[in-house]
């Protein structure tokens, strides 16, 4: 995998995650909150806007430090880091003790696979951080952030189905049959995260998740950004969805073979 990280997709996803990031970082720090719908910091907790200031100034380093190839491994083991513990100590705390009830697993299904992404990105990136045991335990990030990536997408295909109304609610009013494209777009996740967990077509299925993504960071979200641009929440959802998509490619690439058949 010593090519993954030089791949155009690798780049480019790469590069749109670090624009994710610093976007999501100046937005704490405008509004004073911690990362919206990733960081679930109560806001009856203390210091909640202490801790939107500190993790926004910690995503913005990260996400600039991921634009130069020298930097990014320790930035994107920092990201790394900072998801696995918003996945385990605020998503989970909130999904276990409501299981059977849809409303946590969104978010969940988010950090998870931003997580994952990030997992992926530390191993493919050069060049070896400290010790040979710690890189072994980075390395085994492309398969793990695989699966974690493609858990995530079944997660957010079965949400589209439970939660269809309000999915189409986000389409624009001119999209014809917009129930019908909605429940299109989750069978689309379950399918992207079938390939990618079962690794067959998963470099396509990664692909065309992140060209979904992207098409509805521009056709779906940038619209409502526009149409209400004082609104955090709308922003958010804005730069998730550059992430997301940004961390598909970067997913993807790990599936590319080199000349001779191998993975790169």
């Amino acid at each position: 995998m010593n090519g993954v990280w030089d791949t155009f997709e690798a780049r480019l996803g790469r590069l749109m995650v670090a624009i994710a990031w610093v976007a999501l970082g100046i937005e704490s720090l405008v509004y004073g909150t911690p990362i919206l719908r990733l960081e679930t910091w109560d806001k009856a907790w203390p210091g909640y806007t202490t801790v939107g200031y500190i993790t926004g100034v910690i995503v913005i380093l990260a996400g600039i430090g991921l634009m130069w190839a020298e930097r990014a491994k320790l930035s994107a083991s920092i990201l790394a880091v900072i998801t696995f513990l918003w996945t385990v100590g605020l998503h989970l705390t909130r999904l276990v003790p409501t299981m059977i009830h849809p409303q946590h697993w969104e978010g969940f299904a988010e950090c998870f696979a931003v997580f994952g992404a990030s997992w992926v990105l530390v191993s493919i990136m050069p060049p070896r951080l400290i010790t040979n045991t710690w890189d072994r335990i980075l390395d085994n990030g492309i398969p793990i952030g695989r699966i974690f990536f493609g858990i995530a997408l079944l997660i957010f295909g079965a949400m589209h189905f439970v939660y269809l109304d309000f999915t189409a609610s986000f389409i624009p009013a001119w999209f014809p049959h917009r129930e019908l494209l909605a429940e299109f777009t989750g069978a689309a996740h379950i399918a992207a995260g079938l390939a990618i967990l079962s690794g067959v077509l998963a470099q396509l299925g990664a692909t065309l998740a992140g060209i979904m993504y992207l098409s509805w960071f521009f056709v779906l979200h940038i619209p409502r950004v526009i149409a209400t641009p004082h609104d955090p929440f709308e922003w958010n959802g804005a730069f998730v969805a550059l992430m997301l998509s940004g961390a598909a490619f970067i997913v993807a690439a790990t599936f590319i073979k080199s000349a001779d058949g191998e993975p790169k």
